[in-house]
């Protein structure tokens, strides 16, 4: 994994807890570069589509009790993000549609008031060390920590198709919301 300069990152949060530690920097103007390391690697990879989608510079480590499953930490770190990204934006409208694979995903949001309404289904019970019905949970507490309503949905293809397009899409209208783009 590449080493980038985060210290110009604009916000950093912290989130210990008895099972986890999350530490998130966060640049919403950047380049894409991305660091994830959760040792929980869909969750990395759904970290790095959303900050690709999203055009952010990101750092995430976390370390969690991985030994009991990756409940706390896909989580904590959800929630972690969330908290940057809400001191990042406080209000905006964004959406995007993004197609991956056999799969295509919507994602709409709005910062000022937090919800998630989700309309995905995804097969399997776990994929590369996640289990799949944490994704809703990510998702929801990105959302609700984040201060955005997310309206999330895919179809088509298979569940890793789906979360890469959900991953993104999400990243995509997250970044139109910063602009204030419709």
């Amino acid at each position: 994994m590449k080493n980038y300069d985060i210290s110009n990152m604009s916000t950093s949060r912290r989130r210990e807890t008895r099972e986890t530690c999350i530490e998130v920097r966060l640049d919403i103007e950047g380049q894409g570069r991305v660091q994830a390391d959760t040792g929980v690697q869909l969750l990395d990879e759904i970290l790095l589509a959303i900050a690709l989608g999203g055009g952010w510079d990101m750092r995430v480590k976390a370390r969690g009790d991985l030994e009991t499953g990756d409940h706390h930490t896909v989580e904590d770190t959800a929630i972690t993000l969330g908290s940057a990204i809400s001191q990042e934006i406080k209000k905006g409208i964004g959406s995007s549609s993004v197609p991956a694979g056999s799969s295509l995903a919507r994602a709409a949001v709005r910062f000022g008031q937090a919800g998630y309404q989700g309309s995905f289904h995804l097969e399997k019970q776990m994929l590369e060390g996640m289990s799949l019905e944490n994704f809703s949970h990510f998702l929801r507490a990105l959302a609700y920590n984040g201060g955005f309503n997310l309206f999330i949905s895919a179809e088509g293809g298979d569940d890793r198709s789906r979360i890469e397009a959900m991953s993104l899409a999400l990243g995509r209208a997250i970044k139109k919301a910063a602009k204030n783009e419709i």
